[in-house]
């Protein structure tokens, strides 16, 4: 078929943007006519038809192509390009100049057509600017849903996409820091190595730590001790919890209890004592103490050494935060203690602190 078939565009290329509640549909709208070398037009029937774009005129990179049957009738055709190959944004961003040649059934059509600057008007659905040099500095995709910000290098530095993990955020190395981003987990410790005789009256403080929690959030407290019993050999034992109140009674259900009910001689038994708390509060400054008292009388001994108190702040929950409360007034799901399951006869209910959170952001 060589030189047998000529092309004449009896319209521009013209945009066509197909707008749907999921994407935006690209496409180009082309119209033109096959005839012979004689000016007539060709049979009616089915072609072959390559659409390529190339970044020059002559020569270039091929950036795109689809290959597409379209019908003629005296000649006539339409098509839109982008049918069967989408035509992404990217693609008129990248390239200040796009030229499309057609091959029919494999003969190039030349000279080559530049595409109209209204073809990128699909770009309009991104964000896209440059510096002086030509550099990118901050360019949207809405083919792949994601937002770049670059360097002064025109280097990508930031990424935001839709994907879920790590990808949905990519950051450079060592890109944030506590000043950059001051509501990041933190830690806080304390620790006291005195020995501390206890009394069977009232808590005594082991050992405080306090944090300043940046933002509302989580406060998890680790605590450990040992407890020396000494002198008896009858019931002698220990309550070491983690409260914020100097001298407070014993919280249920968070104490340790340590201790046997009889020994074999008066001589000093060690007890390891681990314990956890979790706290849900708003933006500020608190203290939490390590505290513990005696269970029996003299000549019973309890004594405490080498206490620990690590406090982690968190800023949000991922899944339920369960919590034993004797007051539920803030919490709209409650589910009370079954009596059985209590000790020291006050009611106690069993809540989810994650409540609390949400309480906070609505309100914000």
């Amino acid at each position: 078929m060589k030189r047998l078939i000529q092309l004449t565009i009896i319209l521009s290329l013209l945009l066509t943007i197909n707008s749907t509640s999921e994407a935006i549909e690209k496409q180009l709208s082309y119209q033109g006519r096959l005839t012979g070398v004689t000016g007539h037009p060709v049979a009616d029937g089915l072609y072959s038809v390559d659409f390529i774009l190339y970044t020059a005129l002559t020569g270039g990179a091929v950036v795109w192509a689809e290959n597409a049957q379209v019908s003629t009738i005296q000649g006539l055709f339409s098509y839109n390009i982008g049918s069967s190959n989408s035509l992404s944004s990217s693609l008129f961003q990248t390239y200040p100049d796009l030229f499309l040649e057609l091959r029919i059934s494999g003969e190039a059509i030349l000279p080559r057509t530049q595409i109209s600057r209204s073809a990128y008007a699909f770009s309009s659905a991104e964000l896209s600017n440059i510096d002086s040099n030509g550099n990118p500095i901050i360019q949207t995709d809405s083919d792949n849903r994601s937002l770049t910000i670059y360097d002064s290098m025109g280097v990508d530095y930031i990424t935001l996409q839709q994907k879920s993990g790590d990808s949905a955020v990519l950051f450079p190395d060592s890109s944030i820091n506590a000043d950059e981003l001051l509501n990041e987990p933190g830690v806080t410790s304390s620790i006291s190595i005195n020995l501390i005789t206890l009394t069977n009256s009232d808590m005594m403080d082991l050992t405080t730590v306090t944090i300043e929690t940046p933002a509302d959030g989580y406060v998890v407290l680790y605590g450990k001790c040992y407890l020396l019993l000494s002198g008896t050999t009858a019931a002698n034992s220990a309550i070491v919890q983690i409260d914020e109140n100097e001298g407070g009674g014993t919280q249920f259900p968070y104490y340790t209890i340590a201790g046997l009910s009889g020994y074999q001689n008066s001589g000093t038994n060690y007890f390891p004592v681990f314990i956890t708390r979790v706290y849900y509060k708003n933006q500020g400054t608190y203290t939490f103490r390590l505290e513990a008292k005696a269970n029996n009388p003299l000549p019973a001994v309890a004594q405490s050494w080498d206490h620990v108190l690590t406090a982690f702040y968190y800023p949000t929950s991922y899944r339920g935060v369960e919590a034993i409360v004797a007051n539920p007034s803030q919490f709209e799901h409650v589910l009370p203690i079954s009596s059985e399951n209590l000790r020291g006869g006050q009611q106690q209910y069993k809540v989810d602190l994650r409540e609390l959170e949400l309480i906070d952001k609505a309100k914000k």
